[in-house]
């Protein structure tokens, strides 16, 4: 309740008293507020019936920038998608260079399938961007930093990190 109170009292000339009618009114977003009709709202106790056109212009210019925030959001969200698939297609490149000969053994397929594993896990976690998009970045970033791959690193350490890396995204979508 008291986040709801807190979202109707950043439209001007509505406090706490009164946020709280509107919200035992049934209006406990500015979303609900803008798609009111002005009648329905000036059956409010309390509310001044000459400010109601300006309050139901004011939810709709309040909804309308958080959708538009959000919209940057997850642009953002898919361009450090989009990086962090070119960094798994950068490290798949230099295992290839480094361990040509590894490749064909166990450990090498063991890394081929995680590396596909992750790809995939990373088209899911970009699906999931309007729904989830707090979990999406906390997932993004985790595996972001569990990808760090050192020169020195073999191939079971590498698989071992991008399995970590993976598993970051599938907490995403599961």
């Amino acid at each position: 309740m008291k986040q709801a109170v807190d979202e109707l009292r950043k439209l001007k000339g509505i406090g706490e008293v009164l946020a709280k009618r509107f919200i035992e009114a049934g209006y406990d977003t500015p979303g609900k507020v803008a798609h009111a009709s002005i009648e329905d709202l000036g059956k409010i106790p309390g509310v001044n019936p000459r400010m109601l056109p300006q309050l139901v212009i004011q939810a709709a210019a309040l909804v309308e920038e958080a959708e538009k925030s959000s919209d940057e959001k997850n642009e953002e969200l898919k361009q450090k998608a989009a990086l962090l698939k070119g960094h798994i297609e950068e490290i798949a490149r230099d295992v290839r260079d480094r361990f040509s000969e590894g490749l064909s053994g166990k450990a090498g397929a063991r890394l081929e399938k995680q590396i596909h594993k992750f790809i995939l896990s990373l088209e899911k976690v970009e699906g999931k961007l309007k729904n989830r998009a707090k979990k999406v970045r906390k997932g993004l970033a985790r595996a972001e930093k569990r990808l760090v791959v050192v020169s020195e690193d073999g191939l079971r350490e590498i698989g071992k990190k991008v399995k970590k890396a993976r598993k970051s995204l599938k907490r995403v979508y599961s």
